[in-house]
């Protein structure tokens, strides 16, 4: 399968022996943000300099837009998503697009997030008004296969990435909590906690070869 992973640094850090242990059938495509950001922790000894994808203002949610818009015409078509912690939004962001608006960003088969931050409206671009979504008032909108890894103990993001599971068809959702804080499971030396996230994944990938079978 072809990934597109979102918070290329940190991700590249993190997620190399998840990759390795996925074998070599997969592809993956990295493409970061270009808004100057703090490094997530953990990241600090990879580079001097962080981007993320949106600031404060409405004009960088458009351009993050029209950018994903622009990455998926010109390198996709992409079978999956990945995110780690803003990437995670990113991706959710558009898949909450494609869901009000079919394929927008392509025909994505399954999504893997990890300390997925809190999920954006993609309506901003129409109403100009930031405001995350409400799973709540939106229930289970994202229909694919997702698998989602966060951390029960010093995850920044832990309350979001419940919420993003609250957002994704609970038939077709895997999740797994460790304790590894704003991390990726194999980035430390815990193989229990990397075997139990291999086996989301891989069970969220074999449900989407099963869709398409």
């Amino acid at each position: 399968m072809r990934f597109l992973c979102l918070h290329v640094r940190e991700f590249l850090l993190f997620s190399a022996r998840i990759r390795q242990a996925l074998g070599r059938d997969h592809q993956y495509v990295f493409a970061n943000g270009n808004v100057p950001a703090q490094p997530d922790a953990g990241a600090a000894a990879i580079s001097d300099e962080f981007f993320g994808y949106v600031g404060n203002t409405v004009t960088e949610y458009e351009d993050l837009y029209h950018d994903l818009l622009d990455l998926v015409t010109s390198q996709g078509p992409f079978d999956g998503l990945i995110g780690f912690s803003e990437g995670g939004a990113v991706a959710a962001w558009m898949l909450i697009e494609n869901s009000r608006h079919p394929l927008t960003f392509g025909p994505f088969k399954c999504a893997i997030f990890f300390s997925a931050a809190v999920p954006f409206d993609p309506d901003v671009i129409r109403t100009r008004i930031v405001k995350p979504v409400n799973p709540v008032v939106e229930g289970e909108m994202i229909k694919i296969p997702t698998a989602h890894v966060w951390s029960n103990e010093n995850d920044v993001n832990a309350k979001a990435a419940q919420s993003l599971v609250a957002l994704c068809d609970s038939k077709a959702r895997e999740t797994f909590v460790h304790s590894l804080g704003h991390n990726v499971p194999g980035s430390k030396s815990d193989s229990e906690s990397l075997a139990a996230t291999l086996r989301i994944i891989e069970r969220t990938i074999e449900r989407t070869r099963d869709q398409i079978l």
